[in-house]
């Protein structure tokens, strides 16, 4: 019988991979806050990491690795530079006010998206360069490199699979550096792999209920899902902030 914190990590688990499983992210922003309130903080960000890495490509596989890597590639190489910036803004300015310039901005765009409904239109590379060279910046500030990336993805005429893939392989991608990295800081120690061990069959049902409600989605209905989650990611951020 599982024990109550047990019991209490599998629903967090399954939930943030049913998030993933459905629109393609959120699996590490949902689950870490409340994982890190049970486990030692390290332990629950090397294991999420290494189970969101193996929930990639579980997705990738589901989706036949239709990614859409003519955009995925660029915009992995265009995070590295804006790393190191991402690190000097976080000892430049107050965590607070990064958490919360990024979640106004994120709730600003959704507001947008429901407000000014834009027609989706291929962005150019410009726009690419932006957004990931955007995505590093957070990444080296806040370990939050997904909104530029989602933002990105949702303004192109996609369809729904293309979208979801892309967004899933630039997180697979990037995914690879930070487990090098963590290997090289020998992070990737006994207790988390036996943590993501634990919480790998919770994952792998919850990213297959995950996928059964995307596929009654269209086209249309997965965008709005994804503009109703930037807009609690916006306004856990603003929460954050305020908070911190």
């Amino acid at each position: 019988m599982l024990s109550a914190t047990t019991a209490a990590i599998a629903a967090i688990i399954f939930v943030a991979a049913f998030i993933q499983g459905t629109a393609g992210f959120g699996f590490v922003f949902f689950s870490l806050p409340i994982l890190a309130l049970l486990v030692d903080f390290r332990v629950a960000v090397v294991a999420l990491v290494l189970l969101a890495q193996v929930l990639n490509l579980l997705i990738l596989w589901q989706h036949g690795f239709r990614a859409d890597w003519k955009s995925v590639v660029p915009l992995t190489v265009a995070t590295l530079p804006g790393i190191p910036v991402g690190v000097w803004l976080l000892t430049a300015l107050p965590v607070a006010w990064l958490q919360g310039s990024l979640g106004a901005l994120l709730v600003l765009y959704a507001l947008y998206q429901w407000l000014a409904r834009p027609v989706p239109r291929r962005v150019g590379r410009l726009w690419m360069a932006a957004a990931g060279f955007a995505a590093g910046c957070l990444g080296g500030a806040l370990s939050s490199q997904g909104p530029p990336i989602l933002v990105y993805v949702s303004l192109q005429p996609w369809d729904k699979d293309r979208v979801k893939a892309t967004l899933v392989g630039f997180f697979c991608t990037t995914g690879l550096f930070v487990i090098l990295a963590q290997a090289w800081q020998g992070l990737i120690t006994p207790e988390p792999l036996r943590l993501a061990l634990v919480c790998t069959p919770f994952m792998v049902a919850g990213v297959l209920a995950g996928r059964r409600l995307y596929l009654r989605l269209g086209d249309d209905g997965y965008r709005s899902l994804l503009t109703v989650l930037v807009f609690i990611l916006g306004l856990a951020m603003l929460a954050r902030s305020l908070g911190g």
